[in-house]
């Protein structure tokens, strides 16, 4: 089990998902410039789980709805009452998924990067953002509004973005 809290300790998470076979658990870096609930910096690293796999265990949450530019969808930040510390994100589009917010969980570097990796969103990447080889790159979204995969786009080696 791993935990992630708010910055004052008033909220703690509970995620039951761990690095064994079978679960679901995908890495993504989302490098946009969004305002209204989403990070306004360069980029965001988002462990994506089930939703059964997360369970808050102390403290209750609020609910920010923001209204995706690319979906028109609604996301649902949840975010520490006392501190306002983001603590995940679930998804209208998406309705059985989870994204933690890294820097939330007692060990922001327990996550392996893998296959499972991508960055979405790099058409939106600041001038300075180095985008890594190796790794699924997306100019929007992984998925079209339609349900439809997107071509990842693959370097040979490291560059500043957007590409």
């Amino acid at each position: 089990m791993i935990f992630l809290r708010c910055t004052t300790g008033d909220a703690f998470v509970a995620l039951f998902a761990t690095r064994r076979a079978g679960n679901r658990f995908e890495l993504r870096s989302v490098i946009a410039d969004f305002a209204n609930g989403r990070p306004a910096g360069a980029f965001m690293v988002e462990p994506i789980f089930h939703s059964d796999d997360v369970n808050t265990t102390r403290g209750t949450p609020t609910l920010y709805t923001h209204i995706s530019e690319g979906s028109g969808k609604c996301l649902y930040i949840h975010s520490c009452a006392n501190c306002a510390t983001k603590l995940y994100v679930t998804f209208e589009r998406f309705p059985n998924t989870c994204g933690i917010y890294s820097g939330t969980f007692d060990d922001p570097a327990w996550f392996p990067i893998g296959a499972s990796t991508r960055h979405i969103f790099i058409g939106g990447a600041r001038p300075y953002t180095i985008l890594p080889a190796g790794i699924a790159l997306f100019h929007e979204h992984a998925v079209a509004n339609d349900g439809t995969e997107q071509h990842p786009l693959f370097l040979d080696s490291p560059r500043e973005g957007p590409v």
